[in-house]
């Protein structure tokens, strides 16, 4: 039962990835209101790396700022200048070489939340003041609050669950509801319940949950880009193995 809640739950996210397409976006208030996307006077479109002129939009790892600049990303071997190298997130200069973080050992939490050039994902603990790695719910201690600092998971009574295991109806507080926004979650008559973006009619009542208006309908947009959400179904393919 759990291994098909979460192949559900991949396949909702991936169909979140194919209609939050910027192509998909009609008007231009609301194609560059979502991450990643511009308006060229007719159309919205995702923008190449070194288009993008906005720190806050060229995302690692697919691009890399530095110099003032967006980029595309490369991997840490590729960066030669040594200051440049320690710009890059995931990135290191040591002994004349550039390596990639493997273990998200980073000190501040500026430095810690992300997706490394080698594809893993980077947590701050804001309980402990630390970076965690991410790999599965199921590997997350539940001492030192480690499951709850990770969007996907949560604690559920002595075991750290991933959301994907679960439906609306299983999360017992608006709290816990909110954080299954991302599926489609909303607190309604104190209870959690599973609404479709698509029931809403208007740009006001799209703007709960995962919901985003694209100028004529409301589309489930799981999460902010589509490079995220290809790790988090790795990551949910990977739990179905270990289950």
């Amino acid at each position: 039962m759990k291994i098909l809640i979460t192949l559900l739950f991949i396949l909702e996210i991936i169909q979140g990835v194919e209609q939050c397409q910027c192509s998909n976006f009609t008007q231009p208030q609301y194609c560059t209101s979502f991450q990643g996307c511009y308006w060229n006077g007719k159309n919205c479109y995702q923008p190449n790396c070194t288009e993008i002129t906005q720190q806050s939009k060229c995302i690692a790892p697919l691009c890399a700022w530095y110099l003032d600049k967006c980029h595309d990303g490369q991997q840490c071997n590729f960066y030669t200048d040594k200051q440049i190298c320690n710009e890059i997130f995931g990135c290191v200069a040591n002994d004349g070489y550039c390596l990639p973080y493997e273990d998200c050992n980073f000190q501040t939490q500026d430095k810690c939340n992300g997706i490394t050039p080698t594809g893993i994902q980077c947590f701050w603990n804001s309980q402990t003041q630390n970076c965690i790695k991410f790999q599965t719910c199921n590997r997350l201690s539940l001492d030192n609050n480690d499951c709850n600092s990770i969007p996907y998971c949560i604690q559920k009574k002595k075991q750290c669950e991933s959301f994907s295991n679960l439906k609306c109806s299983d999360m017992e507080s608006e709290y816990d509801c909110s954080r299954m926004a991302s599926y489609e979650c909303s607190w309604l008559n104190d209870q959690c319940e599973s609404v479709a973006c698509s029931t809403y009619t208007t740009p006001s009542s799209c703007s709960v949950n995962s919901c985003t208006w694209n100028g004529s309908t409301c589309l489930y947009c799981p999460v902010d880009n589509s490079y995220s959400n290809l790790i988090i179904t790795l990551n949910l393919l990977i739990s179905i193995v270990l289950f």
